[in-house]
């Protein structure tokens, strides 16, 4: 990436270096780095020709897909940004998302059509990963569409604080905020991020997570800024993950705890060749003693665990290869230590340092943080203290030696599977609920996905419902991931002399036996 003065360079460098190499492999269409620099060309003529200006918007609404890598780099030539939806939510909230980041161009899979709105007006765009796609009145074919274009470079790239792409992540109050990523962000986040993980041409990335969470387009980026391929899954599932693993000789994975202890627990999966295995990074969650030494034993490799948000780009911290050791000193249990580049404090309620062992709000600064979220000027503002310190919403405190310890969520999200999920938007949908007096959703361990959503309801007087009616309810209007998976019904809800729920107090049985409550 020597040279890179934008994002687009980066895929121009690697494209001039390894133009007959393959960068995407795995599940979907394979591309070499030469057909991606091309396609990317023809995906930015053709949104100029389209009509859009600088920081215009194209949202993808799809799978995981080498359609998505086009896109992402097609915006990067054109000026304009690329919105990652998830294609989990339902209907409702993707309509609400499109009216908030009002795309010019969307680009869907086929069987994903359903989910837009009737009266978007922009450019519809489909394509399928099994074939030809059936093409809906009013949408355009992606391959036809892509064929009349110029594979001219336009040259006209995102550069230095404009909108380089938008992601949206569920709000505490209910409504998702979209966070905004610049073009310098994003160069300043794989610079400092690609020596954490030694990438190069040899790179070879296994991309297990969907393309609209950061951590899988950070981490796909920096082996694409290098000339390495990534391993891409359309739809993952162990079997498929060990599978393309091994056939494609990964030499960079990503895995959760979990899927790492179901490694280790069946024979079948331990056996495999692990050999070309260099270094494994997992999040989420700390990692046990039995199951660091266990994966240690089994993909002989480095290991080292991330913690890091939307808003900066996916890493803060790194718990690097020689922390994971056991013994009396062990920072096993810890996040880590801030990347160089990034600086990082713990803090009280008004922005200034609390003692080393001390819990308070873990705040950071540093050119990957998110400067602003998008059309929320008051969200922005509440998001930092002077100085261009953001808020991460996550309680922690640093050890003398600088090492971050997660304690909590002060926003209360739940992390399960992989997926954030906020109460609030849970609780908003449940309270519609002609039974439901009061709710509060909280989440409570889940040894298959971490943490599960746990609702805790107060009825109505004279009125009864089962938890089958509520997460029935929810399944109805939100995408099942964020709904409930048990349901408790009590009598009243803790609350403090001011009133506010002690969510704190409803969760600690659940959680008496856990290390630390946050992933």
């Amino acid at each position: 990436m020597t040279g890179a003065h934008t994002v687009a360079d980066l895929l121009r460098t690697s494209s001039q270096a390894h133009s007959a190499s393959p960068a995407i492999v795995g599940e979907g269409r394979t591309v070499t780095y030469g057909e991606l620099d091309t396609r990317t060309n023809q995906v930015a003529s053709g949104l100029l020709a389209q009509g859009l200006d600088r920081g215009d918007r194209v949202a993808y609404l799809a799978r995981n897909g080498t359609e998505f890598w086009e896109l992402f780099f097609g915006t990067a030539k054109s000026g304009a940004a690329v919105v990652p939806l998830n294609f989990r939510l339902s209907a409702p909230e993707i309509a609400w998302i499109l009216s908030d980041a009002e795309p010019s161009v969307l680009v869907v899979e086929d069987h994903l059509t359903g989910l837009v709105p009737a009266d978007y007006t922009g450019l519809r765009v489909v394509f399928s990963q099994e074939g030809e796609p059936t093409v809906p009145d009013g949408w355009v074919g992606y391959e036809p569409w892509l064929a009349q274009q110029s594979a001219t470079d336009p040259r006209q790239d995102v550069t230095g604080d404009e909108l380089l792409s938008l992601m949206y992540s569920s709000g505490t109050t209910g409504t998702p905020k979209g966070v905004t990523t610049t073009g310098d962000a994003m160069l300043a986040a794989v610079a400092a991020f690609s020596a954490q993980f030694e990438v190069g041409p040899d790179t070879v990335s296994l991309v297990p997570t969907p393309y609209y969470h950061i951590a899988a387009g950070g981490w796909s980026l920096i082996s694409l800024a290098h000339g390495g391929q990534i391993i891409q899954f359309i739809e993952v599932t162990p079997q498929s993950m060990i599978g393309l693993l091994v056939a494609h000789r990964a030499t960079h994975v990503i895995m959760v705890p979990t899927v790492m202890a179901m490694v280790i627990a069946n024979p079948q999966a331990a056996a495999a060749d692990y050999s070309s295995v260099q270094h494994l990074v997992y999040g989420g969650s700390p990692i046990s003693e039995t199951v660091m030494l266990g994966t240690q034993k089994i993909f002989d490799a480095k290991l080292s665990q991330s913690y890091g948000l939307t808003e900066t780009i996916g890493v803060l911290t790194i718990l690097r290869p020689e922390d994971h050791v056991v013994g009396a000193d062990s920072k096993l249990q810890s996040a880590g230590r801030a990347v160089p580049g990034v600086e990082l404090r713990v803090v009280d309620g008004e922005g200034k340092d609390v003692p080393a062992g001390e819990v308070g709000e873990i705040v950071t600064r540093g050119a990957n943080v998110t400067r602003s979220y998008w059309r929320r000027p008051d969200a922005t503002e509440a998001s930092f203290f002077d100085g261009g310190w953001f808020r991460t919403g996550d309680a922690g405190y640093l050890d003398e030696d600088g090492y971050l310890f997660l304690k909590d969520r002060l926003k209360d999200m739940i992390v399960t599977g992989g997926e954030n999920v906020y109460p609030a938007e849970v609780e908003n949908v449940l309270m519609a609920h002609p039974a439901v007096q009061e709710v509060a959703v909280i989440g409570i361990p889940s040894e298959r996905w971490g943490e599960t959503p746990h609702a805790v309801v107060v009825t109505r007087q004279g009125e009864s419902v089962t938890s089958e009616e509520i997460i029935a309810f929810c399944r109805e209007r939100l995408a099942h991931y964020k709904c409930p998976t048990s349901v408790e019904v009590i009598e009243m809800l803790p609350r403090n002399p001011s009133g506010k729920i002690l969510k704190r107090e409803l969760r600690a049985p659940h959680w008496a036996a856990a290390e630390r409550t946050i992933g």
